[in-house]
């Protein structure tokens, strides 16, 4: 039974409460809960793969984490905005006839979109475009994001800055819509498989392979 003194005492702890949102001394209970937070980093490719005889290989180890966490930011963001969509936009380097690299551009846009959906992004969240050597990242650009990248390049990537150029347009932006909030671009320096990404040649089917 509820006493007389505990029933006044629920009355003043209501009023109180009363009082206190009115003053905005409660923010907590009347503030949306906060954004989640998508991590949005560009997706980099080795010199010339996807292959055109075989799509599935090229897509490393360490670019394929990164898509992991963007999936699992992207699909936390559903829940906040249903209507919210990633738009992945690749690219080439200057190397090879414009064809060729068009239809590369379109391989690497086509590789991410793949993995994005094999792990559990709808495919109609999804758009991609293909730029081939189109719009590409000029080299004081480069030297910029070398400057400010979290993880510095190592020596020869600094002094090689040619291919680090060609490395960095090897490339697949993300962008998060409708807020066109666009994926980072630097370079993963301190991934394992870095110099395979980096290197000027083609590298080796049987590395790529051992880092897939």
């Amino acid at each position: 039974m509820i006493t007389r003194k505990a029933l006044s005492a629920i009355g003043v702890s209501f009023a109180r409460l009363r009082i206190a949102s009115w003053s905005g001394q409660l923010p907590s209970l009347w503030e949306a809960p906060p954004v989640p937070a998508v991590v949005l980093n560009s997706v980099f490719f080795p010199t010339d793969y996807p292959e055109k005889k075989d799509p599935t290989v090229g897509l490393l180890r360490s670019q394929q984490e990164t898509l992991k966490t963007l999936v699992n930011g992207f699909t936390k963001y559903l829940e906040y905005d249903p209507e919210a969509k990633l738009s992945v936009a690749a690219y080439s380097d200057e190397r090879g006839p414009q064809r060729y690299n068009e239809s590369l551009s379109e391989r690497r846009g086509q590789s991410v979109k793949n993995f994005l959906v094999a792990n559990g992004v709808s495919t109609d969240k999804i758009e991609a475009t293909a730029h081939g050597v189109d719009q590409p990242l000029d080299k004081n650009t480069v030297e910029q994001l070398q400057t400010s990248n979290p993880n510095p390049p190592p020596e020869a990537h600094v002094k090689n800055l040619h291919a680090s150029w060609l490395a960095y347009n090897r490339r697949v932006d993300v962008v998060l819509l409708p807020t066109n909030a666009e994926s980072q671009r630097y370079y993963p320096n301190n991934a394992p498989d870095s110099d395979i990404l980096w290197q000027r040649p083609k590298p080796d089917r049987t590395a790529v392979d051992q880092n897939q």
